[in-house]
């Protein structure tokens, strides 16, 4: 990416030094980072989240690079139900123009409907709602956005215990028409998840879990105008390596996602890779 980005990364790092200065005690429940997981937070409580999402895709003739540095607030109205805001700012860099500026900002909230607790384990179920406002720009090159207001949901289920972990999960994203008559298509995502404790570490002290996750993610083919384009939509597979660091009120947490197979409509780019860290502090 362009030297323009570094001004908002070093804003990102001053700002998560300071949650962590500020960090005291917590209990953390864990989960993947590239699909959702069950957990919720406690009654009254808040989740801040800064985090940098990245992308490469490279192919046809084309390349396309995006930095989405996001901003998400958390809070638990009940201790099964959470609802939270999440607002990214988004870069692109193309073989072409290449822009930058406010992202889709995205309202959310899970409902944890279902909890057993066994001696030192854990099983949970939520269902979950995403709801894409069209913030973002839709006009000029490179589209910064879909133009369109978009629904997404899916239930998850998971296991956590003291040394192992286990996630799955489905979602649909509904995506209706937007900006210029284009209608992106509706994805469909199934996830599974393992993850392992290889220490076991006391209460207060630094904690780190780790997981690998199987993402699978299907488009439809996009639409202009009532009209299918022939070169969009198609599935991808992916093999996501992650972590999780924690300490009292602080947590670090990433990953990379490496394609494994992609079955892409006619000629696209495919995608390199993508990663994510994000940095979160709950109080």
């Amino acid at each position: 990416m362009k030297c323009r980005l570094a001004a908002p990364v070093r804003a990102m790092a001053a700002t998560v030094f300071a949650m962590a200065l500020a960090a005291g005690n917590a209990a953390w429940a864990h989960g993947p980072v590239f699909s959702p997981g069950p957990e919720t937070i406690w009654k009254g409580g808040t989740s801040v989240t800064i985090g940098a999402p990245y992308s490469k895709e490279r192919g046809a003739g084309a390349k396309r690079d995006v930095l989405e540095p996001f901003f998400e607030v958390e809070y638990g109205l009940t201790e099964n139900w959470q609802i939270g805001i999440e607002a990214p700012y988004k870069f692109v860099d193309t073989n072409g123009p290449d822009g930058d500026g406010m992202g889709d900002v995205v309202l959310d909230t899970k409902y944890q409907f279902w909890k057993k607790d066994l001696p030192g384990a854990q099983y949970k179920a939520a269902a979950f709602a995403r709801l894409k406002l069209p913030t973002a720009s839709d006009s000029g090159m490179p589209r910064l956005g879909s133009g369109s207001t978009d629904v997404a949901g899916g239930v998850v289920a998971g296991y956590e215990s003291r040394r192992w972990y286990w996630f799955t999960s489905a979602a649909y994203s509904l995506n209706n028409k937007g900006g210029g008559g284009l209608e992106k298509g509706d994805r469909q995502f199934l996830n599974a998840v393992g993850g392992v404790r290889p220490v076991l570490s006391e209460y207060g002290e630094p904690d780190t879990v780790f997981m690998l996750e199987l993402n699978w993610e299907r488009s439809d083919k996009d639409r202009l105008n009532g009209l299918s384009l022939a070169n969009t939509g198609g599935s991808e597979l992916f093999l996501s390596p992650v972590f999780w660091w924690t300490y009292r009120q602080v947590a670090v947490k990433g990953g990379v996602q490496v394609p494994i197979m992609q079955d892409l409509n006619g000629t696209q780019p495919d995608t390199d890779y993508r990663g994510k860290l994000e940095f979160v502090y709950h109080f």
